[in-house]
């Protein structure tokens, strides 16, 4: 009865830890979920973003954009985590790409119809579109591993072949290609964060079953993205503008809550993520648009 027992506990276990990503093994005992990470992260974008509507009225500190770097990486790392074991991608990338259309359409009317602050500012604020590049990138290597070469080959076309075709058109197509880049085509060198987040998201893709190589590859990468790149461009580099002009390199220390993942999803509140995050950058864009005083 005693073995019974035990191979009954012992299958209640692993039932228990059914949909809990075995790569991941976090260093405080009961790490965090999905949904604490996506909240930590919520909570630093709002800092950021504080500051990059606000920074106009000299009231803002640094220090808000700078917790800010370790959000976008954060949210790409539950992006990629949900993607991984989400039950249809092309939905999945589909929800992705809405929302990115969405925030581009509504961006590119603000810039082109006159609603720009009184000093020209207006919001590029369109994270969807970079996830959205980055999950049709993955996709299409997903499928060349599983010798879906037709689809996988089509998924990496859609992914890069526009963006070299972007520097062949004509000066005179630049404001079509404004429009598209900004609404319905995310190329890899607009999109926010640029191609470095692009590569940033292979990488934590690539190695999402080897966490520490995972890790390791992606701290490296970002440091020499961040401080290697400036240094060969010639840029004077100190700790003074480390912390005040260059500091991109503080995304880093996004590792350690990425090292607290357990590999459990948590609470789900999948509209709240999807909504908050159009809604307040509207919102922020229309209280700095009330309060600029010129």
């Amino acid at each position: 009865m005693e073995k019974n027992g035990q191979c009954i506990d012992l299958v209640s276990e692993v039932k228990q830890q059914e949909g809990v990503n075995r790569s991941v093994v976090p260093i405080w005992k009961n790490g965090l979920t999905g949904f604490q990470i996506k909240v930590i992260a919520l909570v630093l974008m709002v800092f950021d973003h504080i500051h990059y509507f606000f920074e106009y009225t000299g009231q803002v500190p640094t220090l808000f954009s700078q917790l800010g770097r370790i959000s976008g990486y954060l949210f790409l790392y539950m992006v990629l985590e949900g993607f991984s074991h989400t039950r249809s991608r092309k939905k999945y990338i589909g929800r992705m790409y809405g929302m990115s259309v969405l925030m581009g359409t509504i961006n590119y009317c603000i810039a082109t119809f006159g609603l720009s602050r009184p000093d020209g500012f207006y919001p590029i604020n369109n994270i969807f579109a970079t996830f959205t590049l980055i999950l049709i990138l993955v996709e299409g290597i997903e499928c060349l591993k599983q010798k879906k070469r037709v689809q996988g080959i089509a998924f990496l076309a859609v992914g890069i072949l526009p963006n070299c075709l972007a520097y062949l058109l004509p000066m005179s197509m630049m404001p079509v290609l404004g429009l598209v880049m900004t609404t319905v085509l995310p190329l890899p060198m607009f999109v926010e964060g640029g191609i470095f987040y692009v590569i940033a998201g292979l990488i934590l893709y690539g190695f999402k079953k080897r966490k520490v190589l995972q890790i390791s590859v992606f701290g490296i990468f970002t440091l020499l993205w961040t401080i290697g790149m400036p240094l060969l461009m010639g840029i004077d580099l100190t700790v003074a503008n480390l912390f005040t002009t260059y500091y991109e390199w503080i995304g880093i220390f996004a590792i350690p809550f990425m090292c607290l993942y357990n590999g459990q999803r948590g609470r789900s509140m999948k509209g709240f993520f999807y909504a908050f995050y159009p809604v307040h950058v509207y919102v922020f864009y229309i209280l700095s648009f009330i309060f600029f005083k010129g």
